[in-house]
């Protein structure tokens, strides 16, 4: 059994509640999801299912959209609305807010929140931090494609829509953003409208799934359907199909055929195929 669900994540539990639901419902132990979501988020989290969970590495990357909600004039240890307040301010111009979005959209620079689970020396960020422990992150290099002010709720509580690269926290942009302005501001709800190809139009929640598990099982094709295709000739399957590294000419990722079989995810380097992902196995 392999394939992917695409998960509505209701706020409250942890991604990892979400797995360990799945796995009982499949009664199969290789399952994990494609990117976390706090507990105080919801929406879509991509759930691969037995050998679907080696395509990890590639859909975390994959582009992200989020609606969010961030109000301002206070915030929080966590950076949400779980926290404990930490402090108080003015709020800010309307025309403030628009004018410094342009600020955070392109690759920039952001620190995770110190309540996140990002491991250090072994543990989470956000364990050692719930043991009064001061966590310094290392910044990192994240990609913001979009962020757009979608409207105001109140004096205090602006919507956005966020399109970024894997890894991008978005209480930190609420962080940095307010920071920009000159006062504070916490995350007040978040949900993510998209992973990649899953997409919150066609997810389904877990109790959709415990009715109907297989026909909410996708393909592992799915994942990666917006991925153009490489077909290498049908005499060439033994040699692909026995690791030879077969002469080849594209550029970035390609689904890899061979006699109608996918046997995964391919870069061209060098003038030959590098198989990074072996699918050939998990398309049954």
């Amino acid at each position: 059994m392999n394939g992917f669900v695409n998960l509505i994540k209701p706020v409250g539990a942890t991604a990892s509640d979400m797995v360990v639901c799945l796995k009982k419902i499949y009664s199969i132990k290789k399952v994990g999801h494609m990117g976390t979501l706090d507990p105080g988020a919801a929406g879509v989290l991509p759930v691969a299912v037995g050998k679907a969970t080696c395509l990890f590495d590639y859909l975390t990357a994959k582009r992200k959209t989020y609606r969010a909600w961030f109000t301002f004039g206070k915030t929080t240890d966590t950076l949400d609305s779980y926290g404990v307040v930490t402090g108080r301010s003015d709020l800010p111009e309307r025309s403030a807010v628009v004018g410094a979005l342009p600020q955070f959209v392109g690759e920039i620079v952001q620190v995770p929140p110190m309540y996140s689970a990002i491991n250090v020396n072994g543990q989470r960020a956000y364990d050692l931090a719930r043991q009064g422990q001061t966590v310094e992150l290392k910044s990192r290099t994240v990609n913001v494609y979009r962020f757009e002010l979608v409207r105001t709720e109140g004096e205090a509580t602006y919507v956005f829509d966020i399109e970024c690269g894997g890894g991008t926290y978005i209480r930190s942009l609420c962080r940095d953003l307010a920071e920009k302005l000159g006062c504070v501001a916490y995350m007040s709800a978040l949900i993510r409208t998209s992973s990649g190809t899953f997409d919150l139009s066609n997810a389904v929640t877990i109790d959709q799934v415990r009715e109907r598990p297989m026909d909410c099982l996708l393909s592992v094709d799915f994942a990666i359907g917006d991925v153009g295709s490489y077909v290498f000739s049908g005499t060439l399957y033994d040699k692909l199909n026995n690791g030879v590294k077969l002469k080849c000419n594209f550029t970035g990722y390609k689904k890899i055929y061979c006699n109608d079989i996918l046997f995964g995810l391919g870069r061209c380097v060098d003038g030959k195929l590098q198989l990074d992902y072996y699918l050939k196995d998990a398309n049954n």
